[in-house]
């Protein structure tokens, strides 16, 4: 009995038995993501920065016109063109007289490029060639009297050389384009140039022969500009507005061109000038560059300052 007791307390003093520990869970090594790269931010659109008077100093060019002279635009084509981000450039050598522009590419797309060529207009021989300078559409012109193979010669290298000015212009990032401005038959309803002009019949257009000039024809075909002319032809009065979409931040630049008094509207700013046949008002609106003239054959014609100033004021609105 005490050899079973003994087993029984000996088997007692042995204490729980340990569990086998349990393995360790080994984590899995979490893969490696790199980091995705930034994309890269997009190319922005690029104007030229040159002025007319750098470009004509180009050697390419300057090879072709010489010592060419920029002339001082008496319009807002130029104007137009700039807040494009192109360059519209009047020139004169003793030789040749013609007109440089380039647009970005995206804003010409109805510039087409084509073969340099000459053609009749009017009582001349106009002669333009169109080409591309890595973003921008490049188109020179000039008139002549003589309609021959040496004109389209001249036209076509002074295209290359202009091709070849602005490839190497100075560059400055490009503004989004403005919207564009009314059409002029919805100018028409809003300013009612009827009574302005003091005819019951007016027609559409000014009062001229043959086409608009080149400088005209690129800027108005390509929807940086909306120019509108009505005439009546009793008295031989013309009235004409121009806006230039986005052209408020040239005032300084256009009105040095222009002069004027100085006299705004509606608390705009505005100039006024009056000559032997024509009175003209230049706005500035909150975006656009806004132009109202009347033109006359005689000062007893002449269209009401009042009433030019009306159509500015109706004009300044929409801007």
């Amino acid at each position: 009995m005490a050899t079973v007791l003994t087993a029984i307390l000996l088997a007692g003093c042995g204490g729980p038995t340990e569990a086998s520990p349990s393995p360790t869970p080994t984590s899995s090594p979490t893969p490696s993501v790199g980091q995705t790269p930034s994309p890269e931010a997009p190319d922005v659109a690029q104007g030229i920065a040159s002025t007319c008077d750098e470009l004509l100093a180009n050697p390419s060019l300057s090879a072709v016109t010489g010592s060419a002279v920029a002339t001082e635009p008496e319009t807002l084509w130029s104007t137009a063109a700039e807040v494009a981000g192109g360059l519209l450039c009047g020139f004169e050598t003793d030789e040749l007289s013609g007109t440089i522009v380039a647009l970005p590419a995206d804003r010409a797309e109805s510039l087409a490029v084509t073969e340099a060529e000459c053609a009749p207009f009017y009582d001349a021989v106009e002669c333009i060639g169109t080409g591309s300078s890595d973003e921008f559409t490049v188109a020179v012109s000039f008139l002549t009297v003589t309609q021959t193979q040496a004109e389209v010669d001249t036209v076509a290298r002074l295209r290359d050389a202009a091709v070849d000015a602005v490839r190497v212009a100075a560059r400055t990032p490009l503004a989004e384009p403005p919207a564009v401005p009314p059409s002029c038959n919805d100018l028409a309803d809003l300013i009612d140039p009827s009574a302005v002009l003091r005819a019951d019949e007016i027609f559409p257009v000014p009062i001229m022969e043959g086409d608009f000039p080149f400088d005209r024809r690129v800027v108005e075909g390509t929807d940086l500009v909306r120019a509108c002319d009505w005439s009546e032809l009793t008295d031989f009065r013309e009235l004409q507005v121009v806006i230039v979409p986005g052209g408020a931040d040239r005032w300084d630049k256009v009105t040095d061109r222009f002069g004027g008094t100085v006299s705004p509207i509606d608390g705009a700013d505005a100039t006024e000038s009056q000559g032997d046949h024509g009175l003209r008002i230049l706005v500035r609106g909150s975006e656009d560059l806004l132009l109202v003239e009347g033109r006359f054959g005689e000062p007893g014609d002449a269209e009401s300052m009042d009433d030019i100033r009306t159509v500015a004021r109706q004009l300044l609105a929409l801007s």
